[in-house]
């Protein structure tokens, strides 16, 4: 969940729509920190507001902000081209390679968590 950039070294937290849970933690305060998380990014204070203009590109990095559309633009003639780069492995802010959970690691973590 949280990771380092590679070129920055800023630390950030990976958020979205994919981040289903926190491996040792159960369903419940998974989904209740996740969501005073997300409820953070979403804040007016957080974004950033594009006003378009004829021309325009947009290019953001994913590793460090999160992309959300308004559909605001009413009739008006949008033309979108996404390309997703193939990135790097995320490194956590201990060194150490992410790796994506299974459902049986997650099981694992838990049953470790509630056993000690």
């Amino acid at each position: 969940m949280a990771r380092v950039h590679p070129e920055t070294g800023e630390r950030s937290l990976v958020l979205g729509h994919f981040m289903k849970r926190l491996a040792g933690h159960s369903t419940h305060d998974s989904a209740h920190l996740l969501n005073v998380l997300q409820s953070h990014v979403h804040r007016l204070e957080n974004t950033v507001r594009w006003r378009w203009a004829q021309g325009d590109v947009a290019i953001w990095d994913n590793r460090a902000t999160r992309h959300y559309a308004i559909n605001d633009y009413g009739d008006q003639h949008r033309l979108v081209w996404r390309v997703t780069i193939a990135g790097d492995v995320p490194y956590g802010v201990n060194g150490r390679k992410s790796v994506g959970l299974t459902a049986l690691a997650v099981r694992a973590a838990e049953a470790a968590r509630v056993a000690a």
